[in-house]
């Protein structure tokens, strides 16, 4: 999955789920001059949950909405804040451990509604090609 913004790039690309739905993914972060990557998991459940919060997020067109989703291990944290007008400010966090233990980007990045949909096939065909 590829996640872009203004000044901001995320690719999370997902394995096949092990017998618990449990997927490794590897997350590679690009944002200024930084960039990193680290290796964390995601349950398939959660990552469903992402492409209907970005379904959600992309129904709302035209609306005030905020809309969050984070990984249960608490490595990556999305939050969707949409304007009326179309704008989205999205705050992100990541983490190679939990927030709470571990080193921790955050930040904002900003987006116009158009990219909504891309974000969400992204998401889509990673999970599929996963499977």
């Amino acid at each position: 999955m590829k996640l872009t913004g203004h000044a901001f790039e995320c690719e999370i690309d997902l394995s096949i789920p092990d017998s618990q739905e449990w997927m490794a993914a590897n997350v590679k972060v690009k944002i200024h001059q930084f960039q990193g990557a680290f290796k964390c998991t995601i349950q398939k459940s959660e990552w469903l949950l992402l492409i209907e919060t970005l379904k959600n997020l992309e129904s709302s067109v035209g609306k005030s909405t905020k809309l969050k989703w984070w990984n249960m291990e608490e490595n990556i944290y999305f939050e969707f804040k949409l304007s009326a007008l179309g704008s989205l400010e999205t705050e992100y966090k990541f983490s190679p451990e939990n927030f709470s233990v571990g080193p921790v980007l955050s930040g904002y990045f900003t987006a116009d509604q158009c990219y909504i949909r891309t974000w969400e096939n992204s998401a889509q065909q990673e999970v599929e090609n996963a499977l």
